[in-house]
Order: C-alpha cells, then structure tokens, then sequence
C-alpha cells in the first residue's frame, strides 16, 4: 500500500510541478517542497500530539478493562492512522532538513552546456554556498540576512533575467523587452537557473575588444561610476597548448580580478548589433547599474551572457559556485559515457 501511495504522491507532485511551472515563478521547486513540508509537517504535529496521546489514553482504558497488556496487533487497532497519512507524515524529518539545507545551505547543480568550459565542463555536478551572499528566503528570493557582496571573478549561480531567453540574436530586442519591465516595476527574474562568472559590478565600465576578444574593466567607487583618478584593469592573456579536450578551440590564461582559463573560437567574428546596447555608451562597452552585475561565460564564443542581454540584478543571485562534487563524461544532450574522476571534489576558481 505506502508503494502505491509513494507513486501516487509523486505523480501528483509532478502534477503540481507542471501548474507551477506554467505560471513561469522563478522557484518552482522550492515552491514544490515547502507544500510537501508543510503538509507533512502539518500531519506530524497532528499525529504526535493529537492521535498518539489519545491512543495511548485509549489503550491504557481498554488495558485497565480487560486486566491484560494488549499486544501490538491490538493496540494497532485502537484509534488506527491510515497507512497513507502516516506514510506522509513519516517524510516530514527527512524534508524538513532537505528543505532547509537546500534553502539556505547548499544546493546541487548541474551543468548543462558548455557555456563554462573549460572551467566547468558539460556533466559536472556543483555544490551552490547559498549563504556566501548572505541568507535570502527560498521563494521570491527577498534577503533575510545580509552578507558579503558578490565580487568580481566569482561563478554565481544566477535566475536568469527574462530578456535572456528571448531567442533572438539582436541585443537591441532584448534591450527593449527588458526596458520594458523596468518600466512595469516587475522583478526581472526568470525559473531558469544560469551560472556565469562576475565581470563587473555597479559602477564598473566593462569594455570588450569584439576583435581582440579581450577585456577591460574601469573599476566604480561605491557602486557608482568613477569620474577622476579612475583605476583600470586591462586583462592580460597567454595562450596555452593545445587541449585535448576542446580540439577545435583555444584556450587562455586570462589573468583579470581571478585568474582562470578561458575558450575562444579563432574565426568567431562579431558584427555589432548583437550585443546589448545601452544609451550614451560605445558598442561593446556597458556601464554596470548600481546592485547589478555583469557576467560572462569562460566559452567566450559560445556563451549567451551580459553582453548580449545586459545585467543581473543581485536579488537575482543564488549563490556561488564552489566545489565539483562529480562530474559525468558526457557532452551536452547526450548520456553519459563513464565518470571524470580527476574532477571529483576539486574547488573552482
């Protein structure tokens, strides 16, 4: 019987999943998990200190009665608990912890392209620190206690601005759709999860070379754009051997605010309209709102990040990415061959 109800439950779990996912909320899943929390939890309350203290009640009358101890069979049919409602309610400490340590914690992620490469590669399975940042609450993502700021050269997992998935290729589109909902006072957040790496921060004057494929950043003063004695940081790159693993790409030592390997492809050009454009700036060159943040992927060439669709509000952030904890040999869309073992629990930088 709990079989049938666990295949039940997960069936109209998934059911529920699906309405939520309809309406496009940026946390389906944690939406998901503090209903099954809260009801199971609710059962439990009821069960250990409503039906369990009556039972006994019961079973101590029916004892004092009949001048004998009833065995557990007996007992069991005094005031008996539905096998489904005690299945639920027996969740609850185990989703009780779930819930709170991937609301607050950590969270698991996977990587779903190769946006990251070759920092982080297609099948690699990440631990998210959701409270580097500070504490925020699971649903809508408002923060509960501050911490540090997100700083540049951090991988952040991030919900996706909504102009970001706007398949197209003009940033002036995107632009445009996200002026939009500046203008109708709503969050820009999306229910897909992105990771990126911080570029720049509010203040910050990003350039990017389109032909040289490099960058420089005029770093603001308290979030806020710098106007004199401006400090300025130019990207430096090595080129490094061959990878064997990206044969077609490549790779970089980029030494900015971190210093970490990046991909490019050789005959990848760029055109101009592309890119997200912003009143009073150059092509290719963004001024970073204060408490938002410029992101990039460390595949230059195959990465759709801030330059293309603007910038992230840090409410936005979920958290940053610290350790790979597995990683599958596999490619994108593809199943997986085999493990990477030399990944296993090696911290990204």
């Amino acid at each position: 019987m709990s079989n049938l109800f666990f295949v039940i439950l997960l069936a109209v779990g998934f059911g529920v999943w699906k309405v939520l996912d309809y309406f496009q909320l940026p946390n389906t899943f944690s939406i998901l998990l503090l209903i099954l929390t809260a009801l199971s939890g609710i059962l439990w309350c009821y069960h250990r200190f409503v039906v369990l203290p009556k039972r006994h009640r019961q079973v101590a009358r029916a004892e004092q009665r009949s001048g004998k101890t009833l065995n557990e069979e007996e007992k069991a049919k005094i005031e008996p608990i539905s096998e489904a409602s005690e299945f639920l309610s027996s969740l609850f400490p185990v989703l009780s912890v779930v819930f709170l340590v991937r609301s607050f914690l950590f969270e698991p992620f996977q990587i779903p392209s190769g946006s990251m490469e070759s920092t982080l590669r297609v099948g690699d399975f990440l631990v998210v620190n959701k409270y580097a940042y500070g504490v925020k609450d699971p649903i809508f993502q408002n923060t509960i206690i501050a911490g540090e700021k997100p700083q540049r050269g951090d991988v952040i997992v991030f919900k996706a601005p909504q102009q970001a998935l706007i398949r197209t290729g003009l940033g002036a589109t995107r632009a445009a759709f996200a002026e939009n909902l500046a203008l109708s006072s709503k969050d820009n957040m999306s229910g897909v999860d992105y990771i990126k790496r911080i570029v720049g921060k509010g203040g910050d004057r990003v350039i990017f070379d389109a032909e040289q494929k490099t960058l420089k950043v005029v770093y603001g003063k308290e979030g806020k754009p710098c106007e004199i004695d401006c400090e300025t940081k130019a990207f430096e790159y090595t080129q490094n051997p061959t990878n064997p693993a990206f044969p077609n790409e490549l790779e970089l030592t980029e030494k900015g605010d971190v210093t970490h390997n990046v991909l490019i492809s050789e005959y990848r050009r760029y055109s101009g309209p592309e890119f997200f454009p912003q009143e009073g700036m150059q092509t290719a060159e963004w001024l970073v709102p204060e408490g938002q943040y410029f992101v990039m992927g460390d595949h230059r060439d195959h990465s759709d990040d801030s330059r293309f669709w603007g910038f992230v509000p840090e409410k936005n952030i979920v958290g940053k990415a610290t350790y790979i904890w597995m990683s599958l040999e596999k490619e994108a869309n593809e199943w997986p061959t085999g493990f990477r073992f030399d990944r296993f629990f090696t911290a990204i930088k």
